[in-house]
């Protein structure tokens, strides 16, 4: 999830409080809360403990050893609700001296600064391997915040799982990974083989994970990932995807100017939906705060479209102030001047003129 949909859900939010005269009518980013990582519930953790079967009862779990907390703030948490599942069971019949992780937490807030309420969450099964990564994840307390990934000595961390043979741990850095900055999230060039990327890709069973491979198959340098990305982006711009976000940044990386020009055709095509046109300003907002050699096409691109319909001038609006540039600031002022400007945009785009112009 990336800096610009934060800054612009945190905005849209206000702008909902503050343009929305009943509280019936709401819009999705008010009411989604956002995923947190599995290193961020454990660094947010008020309890976290070993588990196992119960003495009384094999199928309910009791603490075996308190991680983090005390055995005081243990006694008055909820019982931990999980069953013991058959999974499970398998592993403690063959070792019964296998435990499980549970924390105990919740914390962050949301963008409209609603909390989690703390509840107890299952993890996994220890092994050392996994012991290895939440002692090391642990250790990373004092200098990794909380819902944060805009480090990029956390994606190198996580970067180093991305071939791990735990898919637990590997799936962890995944999620990571793609909740980092794209500009950050660059780095992570040629880590993964092209043929594991491509099985993922393949696997029904890892469709969740398709936007972090789609982005790892663009940081590629060998022939073959290159050449599916051209193909897969091209047709992704021309019929639509599930995953257009992700494989247009990938035709990015790989075609550079040719990819920004095709994304701007794309752009300009009216019987396009809303969603998916949202979604290519988001695509040319990432790539051109990775790559700035691109933002002056990338701004043209954005005249032309302000020039053409209001519809996505508050994206626009963000867009340039994501990357501190002033350069449409006369463009946004003539948006605000016409009657066909949403409420909400013009909510947008005078907060970014004004965030660029303090009194």
């Amino acid at each position: 999830m990336q800096l610009l949909w934060r800054l612009f859900g945190g905005l849209l939010f206000t702008a909902c409080c503050v343009l929305t005269p009943r509280a019936s009518v709401a819009c999705a980013v008010c009411v989604t809360l956002p995923e947190y990582s599995l290193a961020d519930r454990i660094l947010s953790a008020q309890v976290m403990v070993l588990a196992a079967p119960a003495p009384d009862n094999p199928f309910s779990y009791s603490p075996v050893s308190v991680l983090k907390g005390t055995p005081e703030q243990l006694a008055v948490l909820p019982d931990i609700p999980f069953l013991v599942d058959s999974v499970s069971r398998s592993a403690f019949r063959t070792d019964p001296d296998r435990t499980v992780l549970m924390i105990y937490g919740g914390g962050v807030q949301d963008k409209a600064g609603r909390g989690y309420a703390n509840v107890w969450s299952k993890s996994f099964l220890m092994t050392p391997d996994r012991t290895a990564f939440l002692d090391a994840v642990r250790a990373r307390h004092a200098d990794w915040s909380i819902g944060k990934t805009d480090d990029p000595t956390r994606v190198a961390f996580f970067s180093r799982f991305l071939t791990h043979e735990d898919r637990i741990l590997r799936n962890a850095a995944l999620i990571e990974i793609h909740r980092a900055p794209y500009p950050i999230a660059r780095q992570v060039r040629d880590v993964v083989p092209t043929a594991h990327l491509m099985r993922d890709l393949r696997d029904v069973n890892r469709l969740a994970y398709a936007p972090t491979i789609i982005r790892l198959l663009g940081l590629q340098s060998d022939p073959e990932a290159r050449a599916l990305v051209q193909s897969r982006y091209r047709s992704a711009l021309q019929t639509g995807s599930l995953n257009l976000t992700d494989w247009a940044l990938a035709g990015i990386e790989v075609d550079g100017a040719v990819a920004v020009d095709l994304i701007g055709n794309g752009l300009a095509q009216q019987h396009r939906t809303q969603e998916d046109r949202q979604k290519l300003i988001q695509v040319l907002t990432d790539g051109g705060a990775a790559r700035p050699e691109l933002q002056a096409q990338i701004l043209e691109i954005y005249r032309q479209e302000l020039e053409s319909s209001t519809s996505l001038a508050g994206w626009i609006a963000l867009s340039v102030d994501v990357w501190g540039t002033g350069a449409l600031t006369a463009s946004l002022q003539e948006v605000l001047a016409r009657d066909d400007v949403d409420p909400v945009a013009a909510f947008l785009i005078q907060n970014v003129l004004g965030a660029d112009n303090p009194e």
